[in-house]
């Protein structure tokens, strides 16, 4: 006989994690279940922001492995630093997964590792998962009133209740020494219009070693942008990571009511909450699980509770359409900008508060619009 669960959470992201605690916070009874085996094999180092600390309530000093106070940018032969009223923080994935794990499970979440969801179909009021018991062979059959999807940017969740296929992108890093003399303190971004509409980044891990990573358009010429720009700068990479990255789409449907009240909500990647700017997702994500558990436990629509969030994720789709139409010359020009006011403004107001930070952005430097307007025009 199938259990009743308050909510399934199916993917044990860094999302699925966080929605699950909150609502077991709340006194709901939560199934998280997730396909992995383990948590913590899979490395790779993320750069986020100070925002990770308020979205998620507390310090994962564990998870943070260096920090940054500079923002360096290069683009043909311009150069400029953005020094950061709060540094940047520097996560290692396998560190903080398990921590949130952890908290779930502290806070009751019952978690089931080696568990594939196979299908999700309508049972009255209800909905029934069914999912392969922990790689014994076995079908297990589990009753909820709502599910989250948090299953990454090839969700079953969305597959399943039909949400349009995801925009996506591969990123490739390689774990590198530093060269001799590097500033440890130093996040450097290169911009290559080129040879990627993205970016080149090193992040330092610490004051000995970093990553380096490029986001490309298509998987089959990731890895190659990568290691000629290591050969470029004399750097050899010791290891690689990677992942496809989901783009923000602002009309893909990330939320269901059924005729019988069962509810289906999308987080994280599956539900692309990720700048399209850096690419980045995990302040974003974890800001998009507190606004999940908040309509689930108040019961109310999804897309108001991510308002606040949408506001900030459009101001980013809104840069990376101009951004698109930049050449090489346009990011020189962008950089020759950067002046003590607009870098000063930059320095206060990170990537995750662009939207409240526009207006002083644009008075400080209002020619800003006269190149994006020229890049829109005449791209």
């Amino acid at each position: 006989m199938a259990r009743r669960y308050d909510t399934v959470v199916v993917g044990a992201s860094c999302a699925g994690l966080r929605t699950a605690e909150l609502l077991a916070d709340q006194g709901q009874r939560v199934l998280l279940v997730e396909r992995r085996h383990q948590l913590d094999r899979l490395t790779r180092t993320w750069i986020v922001t100070e925002h990770l600390e308020p979205v998620l309530g507390f310090t994962p000093h564990h998870a943070i492995v260096h920090r940054t106070g500079v923002m360096r940018m290069y683009a043909g032969n311009g150069v400029r630093d953005v020094k950061l009223t709060s540094p940047d923080l520097i996560v290692e994935r396998a560190r903080i997964l398990p921590m949130l794990a952890d908290r779930a499970a502290q806070a009751g979440v019952e978690i089931r590792l080696g568990c594939s969801v196979r299908s999700i179909e309508e049972s009255g009021s209800d909905l029934l998962l069914r999912m392969d018991g922990r790689g014994h062979g076995e079908t297990v059959t589990e009753c909820t009133k709502s599910v989250v999807g948090a299953d990454g940017v090839h969700s079953t969740v969305a597959k399943r209740f039909g949400a349009r296929p995801q925009k996506a992108v591969p990123i490739v890093q390689a774990k590198i020494d530093l060269p001799t003399g590097y500033d440890s303190d130093v996040t450097e971004i290169w911009f290559q219009p080129e040879t990627t509409r993205f970016f080149f980044w090193l992040i330092p891990e610490s004051t000995r070693e970093g990553a380096l990573g490029v986001i490309a358009e298509e998987s089959r010429n990731a890895r190659v942008m990568l290691d000629r720009f290591l050969q470029e700068r004399g750097l050899r990479a010791r290891e690689y990571q990677g992942a496809m990255i989901p783009l923000h789409q602002p009309f893909r449907r990330i939320e269901w009511t059924l005729p019988q009240g069962q509810r289906v909500l999308l987080v994280g990647d599956a539900a692309a909450h990720v700048k399209v700017t850096t690419v980045g997702g995990l302040v974003s994500g974890l800001w998009g699980a507190k606004a999940a558990a908040d309509s689930l436990v108040r019961d109310t629509s999804y897309r108001r509770e991510l308002r606040g969030l949408h506001a900030e994720l459009h101001i980013h789709d809104l840069m990376r359409w101009v951004l698109d139409r930049f050449n090489g010359r346009d990011y020189e020009h962008m950089l020759a900008l950067l002046g003590h006011g607009l870098q000063s403004v930059l320095g206060r107001h990170n990537r995750d508060s662009i939207a409240r930070a526009k207006w002083s952005l644009l008075a400080s430097q209002p020619r800003i619009l006269t190149l994006a307007a020229k890049a829109i025009l005449f791209p």
